[in-house]
């Protein structure tokens, strides 16, 4: 059934969108939670905000699952029905706004987490991770590798 048939796949659709931009939200939420205890003047543990991340992991793969569902039927839509539907388009296009200002927000966390030494020591990232160029001098000084 394609979006052009009947408006339910559409209202469904939009309802996923929005349960998953308000699952996207309080993600961002707690990551903001998160930057502004590490941002304190003594910052203490954050494990305070585990569990409700691996509540809110539950909830955006149940989530996720949901929607792919109704995302083949939406991308085989004919462009001009897609186009009819201007709040789809808008609530992708804020829900990935949402996710990339937390993914900046997450990688402010990380970094202030090392900062105060809050890391373990199993968990530190590569040395090689804070050097970009390292694969291309990599390949520049191996070139028959």
């Amino acid at each position: 059934m394609s979006f052009a048939e009947t408006s339910e796949p559409l209202e469904t659709l939009v309802g996923e969108l929005q349960e998953y931009f308000k699952v996207c939200d309080d993600v961002h939420a707690i990551v903001r939670r998160e930057n502004q205890c590490l941002k304190s003047a003594e910052p203490q543990s954050i494990h305070q905000f585990q569990q409700s991340r691996k509540e809110l992991l539950a909830r955006l793969t149940a989530t996720q699952m949901r929607l792919s569902v109704y995302k083949t039927s939406w991308l085989r839509s004919p462009p001009a029905v897609r186009a009819k539907q201007p709040e789809v388009s808008n609530l992708i296009r804020q829900t990935l706004d949402l996710i990339m200002k937390t993914l900046v927000l997450d990688r402010e966390n990380e970094q202030l987490l090392l900062r105060h030494q809050m890391v373990p020591a199993n968990r530190l990232p590569s040395a090689n991770r804070q050097n970009p160029h390292f694969v291309a001098r990599l390949y520049k000084n191996n070139p028959g590798s």
